[in-house]
C-alpha cells in the first residue's frame, strides 16, 4: 500500500510501526492553558498513533476532556528534563513556549493528532488511539546520532521513575532504577563533553535522586 503524505513523513520521522517513540506530548488543560509531557507513542498504523499516559496525569484528564494533542520531536535532553519535572527549580530554566496550535517552540518536527478511539489498558493506564491529521517539520537538516543525548534522555525517563518508587518506597525496584541510571550517566560523561546540554541533565538528576533517597 503505498504511503499518504502524512504516513511517509511519519516514516522519515523514524516512527515505526509497532515501536514505542520518545516525544513530548502537549495537551490543553482545563483552564486553557497548556500542558507539555514527555512520554513514549506507539505507531499503530500509517496515519495513527497511541498515546498511553497514566490515568492519573494531566495528559489523560485533558485528551479526555479535549481530545486534540500535537507530539513534538526533539532529541534535546534539556526539554525532557524540564517537562518531565515542572516543579523543580533547574538553573536557568527555558522552558520553550507553547502556541494555541499545541506547538512546543525548538521541537524538530510537530505531528498534529486527534483522538478517535479510547481504551483502558489497565487498572493505572489508558490507551488513546489517535490520527496524524497533519506533519510539521522545523528542522529538515538531520544531525549526527549521538549516544550522548541518547543516554540522557533514557536517564530522565529512569529518573522519573525513582521519583515514583520513592514515593512509593519500593525499594528493591528503587536501587534496580538507579543502578540504570547511573549507566547511563556512565555513558554521557564518557562520550559528552562536560559542559555539553546532556552532561547538565545528567547532574541536575543526580541532584533530584539524592535529595529524593533523602526522604526515605
Amino acid at each position: 500500500m503505498p504511503l499518504t503524505g502524512t504516513g511517509r513523513l511519519l516514516d522519515e520521522l523514524g516512527f515505526f510501526v509497532g515501536s514505542i517513540s520518545e516525544v513530548i506530548v502537549t495537551t490543553v488543560n482545563v483552564d486553557g492553558s497548556y500542558n507539555a509531557a514527555p512520554m513514549g507513542v506507539v505507531r499503530r498504523g500509517l496515519e495513527s498513533l497511541e498515546i498511553r499516559p497514566y490515568k492519573t496525569s494531566s495528559t489523560h484528564a485533558n485528551l479526555v476532556r479535549h481530545p486534540r494533542a500535537c507530539v513534538n520531536v526533539t532529541d534535546d535532553p534539556v526539554i525532557f528534563m524540564e517537562t518531565a519535572f515542572k516543579g523543580e527549580p533547574f538553573p536557568n530554566r527555558l522552558v520553550p513556549s507553547i502556541d494555541m496550535d499545541l506547538r512546543l517552540s525548538s521541537s524538530d518536527a510537530h505531528v498534529f493528532l486527534v483522538v478517535e478511539g479510547y481504551n483502558d489498558l489497565s487498572e493505572d493506564r489508558s490507551s488513546f488511539t489517535c490520527r496524524a491529521e497533519r506533519v510539521e517539520i522545523q528542522r529538515p537538516f538531520p544531525r549526527a546520532f549521538s549516544r550522548g543525548r541518547a543516554e540522557a534522555i533514557e536517564a530522565v525517563i529512569h529518573a522519573t521513575r525513582i521519583e515514583h518508587g520513592v514515593k512509593a518506597s519500593e525499594l528493591t525496584k528503587l536501587e534496580t532504577l538507579i543502578k540504570q541510571f547511573h549507566a547511563c550517566k556512565d555513558i554521557v560523561e564518557r562520550v559528552s563533553h562536560p559542559e555539553s546540554r546532556e552532561a547538565v541533565v545528567i547532574r541536575e538528576l543526580e541532584r533530584l535522586i539524592a535529595e529524593w533517597r533523602e526522604r526515605l
